[in-house]
């Protein structure tokens, strides 16, 4: 690649005049609430005049054309130059805004094709930065060329000072595993669920007509056996719902490790996504093992990652990886992360099992009464059940539970349908309280709570009723790091 293409003024595809639209609909809507009242005042001074029709019509062609020539002039106004060391870009209608970026401020270049983009072989680059108000930089509908061109270029001035950093490594599932994944996610649990309700909802509505119902034909279909033969098809049906889901967001996902040793995943099948995530910006892993996937032994981990955008729609945890064996988890989160998950985990000590049973067991103690008054009689028996399963959920609380603070890693687990692990590097925790209840002293236990990732989307972690001493070396560990930072 000579000098030249390197300094060449680009723009955007034309197509990305409909991105603009969409960013001055959402810049105008403090003020678009004139519009109407414009409208209105045109209609009690001239009404008698013009038809309404006319008037509503007019101004609606107005507005729509307003909103295209902003777009196109923004669109127009905005350049870009890909060079050495960064990124120039000029942007601005009527005040010229200037941005030069250097590669080293770069967090990452994430690539997203959305349907549309299909249509005019387009995708759209975010260039994500260091911090600063504004940190991000967009490039709607720019060519598979050009950002492979983009890559390239921002990247080329040190890749020989990060090569060193790992040797090429990459995961990827098969079709076979997407479809054991869409048949022990909770998608097809929901899925399932909505149809069967359907049905019990139209079973509601059609009882006691005369008309033929779906029911009718089901059993002139399928002979005696029809129930069983309907719940068996509902089974297929939400089995295929939940597949086409988890197509669609995980299809061809492929997790790689760079030669700068950065992350980059790629999934999606109408919308295809590319994110690339440095190491350094990774705040915490969490591995979740679902009832059934603990069974057969599956997890998925999901990542809290930094995230410099001003948006509050960005999420600060992503799917690290969906589906995976859980043998393989160890081994897969150091390879690509370098956290470490440790086996050995401290557990509550016996004291502390009243406190873990005790207060569900009296919930649901307390909820059997108001059950047993209203539920007419045989039936109220069943909500016996109610305390006996308030127990067990306390109890498998307490079985769950268990911590390890490492040298450079606190690793927790808790959960109670759910078996959750979370591992959080040290000085990654934005905050910590450690808390006792006059109990919880009697008995020298206490509980934390703890966040590594603040904002409107909070990710928060907490261990209750642990030793006292365990709960305040975690804490002593977090303030410590702070200090040293």
């Amino acid at each position: 690649m000579n000098k030249s293409d390197k300094l060449t003024i680009h723009r955007l595809h034309p197509i990305s005049i409909l991105y603009f639209i969409i960013a001055a609909i959402k810049e105008s809507l403090s003020f678009i609430w004139i519009f109407p009242l414009i409208v209105l005042f045109v209609h009690e001074k001239i009404g008698d005049q013009i038809s309404t029709l006319m008037i509503n019509v007019t101004a609606g062609s107005l507005i729509i054309l307003l909103f295209l020539v902003a777009a196109g002039l923004k669109w127009r106004a905005f350049t870009y130059q890909i060079q050495e060391k960064g990124i120039y870009i000029e942007t601005g209608v009527v005040v010229t805004k200037k941005r030069w970026v250097t590669s080293d401020r770069i967090q990452s270049l994430d690539s997203t094709v959305r349907v549309y983009d299909h249509l005019f072989s387009t995708r759209t680059l975010t260039i994500e930065l260091a911090g600063g108000k504004e940190s991000s930089i967009i490039l709607s509908c720019i060519s598979e060329e050009e950002e492979k061109r983009i890559r390239q270029v921002l990247y080329e001035y040190k890749k020989d000072k990060l090569r060193e950093h790992g040797e090429e490594s990459s995961l990827q599932l098969s079709n076979k595993d997407l479809m054991v994944h869409s048949l022990l996610s909770p998608k097809f649990g929901i899925v399932f669920t909505f149809l069967f309700l359907g049905l019990l909802k139209y079973w509601d509505i059609t009882k006691g007509e005369d008309r033929d119902t779906l029911f009718t034909y089901l059993a002139s279909w399928f002979g005696s056996n029809w129930i069983l033969t309907t719940v068996i098809l509902m089974i297929l049906l939400s089995f295929a719902l939940s597949l086409f889901l988890t197509y669609v967001s995980d299809y061809h996902f492929k997790l790689d490790k760079n030669e700068r040793g950065e992350i980059e995943i790629q999934q999606g099948l109408f919308e295809k996504k590319h994110r690339t995530i440095a190491q350094h910006r990774i705040q915490a892993i969490f591995i979740t093992e679902r009832p059934l996937q603990r069974l057969l032994g599956y997890a998925s981990i999901e990542a809290v990652v930094i995230q410099n955008s001003q948006d509050e729609q960005v999420k600060k945890t992503i799917s690290f990886i969906p589906f995976v064996k859980k043998e393989r988890v160890k081994s897969l989160i150091e390879l690509f992360t370098g956290y470490e998950k440790s086996n050995s985990l401290h557990t509550p000590p016996k004291k502390a099992r009243i406190s873990y049973v005790g207060p569900l067991f009296l919930m649901g103690c307390l909820l059997l009464i108001p059950l047993w008054v209203y539920i007419p009689e045989p039936y109220h028996y069943f909500s016996l059940i109610i305390p006996i399963l308030s127990l067990w959920l306390g109890w498998r609380e307490y079985r769950t539970t268990g911590w390890n603070q490492s040298e450079r890693f606190l690793t927790l687990q808790y959960g109670i349908f759910f078996r959750n692990t979370a591992i959080i590097k040290r000085g990654r925790i934005q905050w910590i309280v450690l808390r006792r209840t006059w109990m919880q002293e009697r008995k020298h236990l206490a509980s934390i709570n703890m966040a590594v990732a603040s904002g409107k989307e909070k990710v928060k972690v907490s261990l209750h009723h642990i030793p006292y001493e365990e709960a305040m070396e975690i804490y002593q560990c977090t303030l410590k790091k702070k200090e040293e930072a």
